[in-house]
């Protein structure tokens, strides 16, 4: 890789060649590539140091950039000078072959991110204050090989290691007990209109239509805000208008709708054998606290006042954990299991100037961890949080949010999600389980909605209307006690999409996975212009499957196949409303057990999976193959 075009940039403007120098050092196999530069005067909070880039032989590539505040998605290129700003991570298919992968970082008081120019690749660190003159941080890690899923995770691995500030991978991040069952959401229910009556009312309904809720999150905004009181919104736009230019005035439970109070409420949810968890944003609510209120009195100390005017914690982290411990300490007291934790990526919006990025984030999410683990256990769902800045500054927190928010009965929408989740799990599931967020059970896309998150290696929860869920959607996904059945990793692109934009290509758009011993390959048509695309399916498309000799069975049509692992099959999508879902089982000896064909997961379902037993978790129609054919029990 060539690096070249070096400079500080002074807080005046002025860019300064001369005392700066790139360093490209390689440790094992991962190069880091860091800065190492001075100015007598400060440095420009937005643009401290840049250089250019130049991987060789680039054939084409997807970069995952930040295209809002708080969210990420891809872009496919095929020159570097197109690269969007604020790209988060790089992953490139070379002329030969092979791949690399490069992912920016943030240091101690630095954050890398990067861009396209008319020279090639463009790295830009900044720390959004103005109180440093030198520059000495890591850009970027990098690295080329043939396997671009090796090549992310053991890039990853190396940079948390190198960072040396407590960021754990995805494997030594525990998955929550809790969320291995079904949940739901109050969020698109009932918005800002949710109260004790209707979650109770939703509970009732869940009770008479025997689904197995097992967790709820009582969501935005639950709390006493008193600037709805008396407001009136004909939209949905104005309802976030109102939402947005409104305070938390109390830690408690709105008085009107909880008259009770929260734990009365949690206390009665519970009565259903459900679990509770509570949605707040980092700022209390999404304008802050209110002024002369009983938090602001109560937590004066710990709140600061932004240029903006907003009041909300400080970030530094003692005064935070303040903050955070007095509220999660009342949540914990009405019986709360565990938190949402929203509005994450605001570093930049309200914490710019009073110190440097890699220095805020790192002590309000210190803050924010250590409240949450001795309060939660870590049970914690992130969201709103994909900027660099907070991938890279949490400790222990399981969960984390990949995609904007759920839109319900909005076709182009799911093809944006997909591809979302699936791309932002590339980069972002290296440290975290990834949550493809909530959805509806009786939307026009609710069979999609639902194979997808079948396949995401994440938690499923829905967010229906009052006596609108249908539980014929949700048991494919789940055992009869609410158990899901959940894959082993968060769900990614095949490879052979991994640099293809599949809303402008021929080509079907696949996901795939790891059940076990067994995988899964989900197979979507994507394209804008609704018009039939075609592709293959193989074996080999599964990152991580062992064995030579596969049943290859298509869940829908129950169609079944016997294939080598490099052997493929043509398939044609006719438009957005076909997809299919393969199940991909290992051969011992020409046989196998497919599991129940009555949930998307059928390898899930078998306890045990050998020639000498066929045993399924919970009895149902299922499927064997014996002597490579197959067979089934209904």
């Amino acid at each position: 890789m060539k690096l070249n075009g070096a400079y500080l940039q002074t807080a005046d403007g002025k860019k300064h060649f001369d005392n700066v120098r790139v360093f490209d050092e390689i440790f094992e196999d991962i190069h880091i590539v860091s800065v190492n530069g001075e100015c007598e005067s400060v440095l420009d909070g937005e643009l401290a140091a840049s250089f250019v880039f130049e991987p060789q032989n680039i054939e084409s590539y997807v970069s995952d950039y930040r295209y809002k505040e708080f969210w990420c998605r891809p872009f496919f290129g095929n020159f570097l000078k197109d690269l969007p700003n604020d790209t988060q991570c790089l992953i490139y298919k070379k002329t030969d072959g092979t791949w690399g992968a490069i992912l920016p970082l943030v240091s101690k008081d630095y954050k890398c991110v990067l861009c396209g120019t008319e020279r090639g690749g463009e790295a830009k660190l900044f720390s959004w204050c103005e109180k440093l003159s030198a520059c000495l941080a890591p850009a970027f890690a990098w690295a080329e090989g043939y396997n671009p899923y090796e090549l992310l995770s053991r890039v990853s691995e190396k940079a948390a290691k190198y960072l040396k500030a407590g960021l754990k991978t995805i494997f030594e991040r525990e998955y929550p007990e809790i969320f291995e069952y079904l949940g739901w959401c109050s969020w698109d229910a009932f918005e800002i209109r949710v109260s004790e009556d209707n979650l109770i009312n939703k509970c009732e309904e869940f009770k008479k239509k025997n689904i197995p809720v097992k967790w709820m999150i009582i969501d935005d905004m639950w709390g006493e805000v008193r600037e709805f009181y008396g407001a009136e919104y004909k939209t949905r736009e104005d309802m976030f208008s109102l939402m947005h230019s409104s305070t938390l005035y109390d830690f408690a439970a709105d008085p009107i709708r909880f008259p009770k109070g929260l734990k009365k409420t949690v206390d009665k949810i519970k009565e259903y054998g459900i679990k509770v968890g509570i949605w707040h944003p980092t700022t209390g609510y999404w304008a802050g606290i209110t002024e002369n209120g009983p938090i602001a009195k109560a937590q004066k100390e710990n709140l600061l006042t932004t240029e903006g005017g907003y009041l909300i914690p400080s970030y530094k982290q003692d005064k935070a954990y303040n903050f955070y411990s007095a509220f999660h300490d009342y949540l914990k007291d009405s019986g709360v299991d565990f938190v949402k934790i929203d509005n994450q990526s605001m570093t930049r919006r309200y914490y710019k100037k009073f110190d440097s990025v890699g220095f805020v984030a790192k002590s309000f999410h210190s803050a924010i961890e250590k409240s949450v683990k001795e309060r939660f256990n870590n049970v914690m769902i992130n969201c709103m949080g994909m900027a660099s800045e907070d991938m890279f500054s949490r400790t222990d927190s399981p969960l984390s949010r990949c995609s904007d928010d759920f839109q319900p009965e909005n076709r182009e929408w799911f093809s944006k999600h997909i591809l979302q989740c699936s791309y932002n799990s590339l980069v972002q599931g290296q440290f975290y389980h990834e949550d493809w967020d909530m959805w509806w059970t009786d939307d026009g896309q609710a069979l999609k909605n639902s194979v997808i998150r079948a396949v995401s290696g994440g938690p499923i929860y829905v967010s229906d209307k009052l006596n609108r869920s249908i539980k014929d959607i949700i048991m494919p996904l789940i055992l009869s006690d609410g158990r899901i059945l959940r894959c082993d990793r968060p769900a990614t692109p095949t490879r052979d999409c991994l640099t293809v934009d599949p809303t402008t290509a021929k080509q079907i758009f696949k996901l795939q996975n790891i059940c076990g011993n067994a995988g899964v390959i989900a197979a979507f048509n994507l394209k804008t212009d609704e018009s039939s695309c075609e592709g293959l399916i193989s074996p080999d498309d599964i990152e991580g499957i062992k064995g030579e000799e596969f049943a290859v069975y298509e869940h829908f049509s129950r169609e079944f196949k016997v294939m080598r692992r490099k052997e493929q099959l043509h398939i044609t999508l006719k438009d957005a409303d076909e997809f299919k879902l393969f199940i991909v089982v290992p051969l011992i000896d020409g046989n196998c057990v497919i599991g129940r064909t009555d949930k998307f997961l059928s390898p899930k379902t078998v306890k045990t999976n050998t020639n000498a037993k066929q045993v399924l978790i919970e009895n149902g129609p299922y499927a064997y193959v014996s002597d490579r054919k197959i067979y089934f029990s209904d």
